[in-house]
């Protein structure tokens, strides 16, 4: 039984090998489409409600030969937000960020398709939002890191994720206003 394990190990670890061998680094773009909101602490009597976000950009990535292991860099350009509710106001707080997610990942290929696993930190640089239409008195935390996490597949050139991201905070002082994006990315590699 331990020869036929370890054979068929030997066999995944070679094919990997032989897969990866032609491909150590791949360059693409990006793009995504989800949900976001934000997290309040202290909450202070304030609702938040879900909004449509979107995302944009490039990737590279980089096959570890042997192992099963990948390693992705990306920069996008993020369009994140969430409904607040307050005494029956309604306002929308959005922000527009730049993202750098260094990212690792496991894959498993069978034949045309490899099934992966992926997560990792964020750097995010707020380039634009509308936080003083919510309150003067806030100050902006204008970069900071957060994390994502996910699943996906490649098919060919093609690579599709499913991910959380948690951003950083983007207020300065004791509260703190986090966002939250469940995302649906669909990537092609260039080569």
């Amino acid at each position: 039984m331990k020869k036929i394990f370890f054979i068929i190990l030997c066999s995944l670890s070679f094919y990997q090998f032989a897969n990866a061998q032609d491909k150590l680094l791949n360059f693409g773009v990006k793009t995504a489409v989800g949900m976001s909101d934000f997290s309040i602490s202290g909450n202070h009597g304030i609702n938040t409600d879900t909004r449509q976000s979107w995302e944009g950009g490039i990737m590279l990535r980089a096959n570890i030969p042997v192992l099963p292991i990948y390693t992705q860099i990306e920069a996008n350009y993020t369009n994140a937000g969430s409904t607040l509710s307050y005494n029956d106001v309604e306002q929308e707080l959005i922000t527009n960020r730049v993202e750098v997610p260094i990212l690792l990942g496991a894959r498993f290929s069978l034949g045309e398709i490899a099934v992966r696993g992926f997560g990792g930190v964020i750097a995010q640089k707020t380039v634009r939002d509308n936080l003083a239409d919510f309150d003067s008195n806030l100050e902006l935390n204008d970069f900071g890191w957060g994390w994502q996490a996910g699943v996906g597949a490649d098919i060919k050139k093609f690579t599709v994720d499913l991910k959380y991201q948690r951003g950083a905070n983007i207020i300065t002082g004791s509260n703190s206003i986090e966002s939250n994006q469940y995302l649906l990315s669909v990537g092609y590699f260039i080569w």
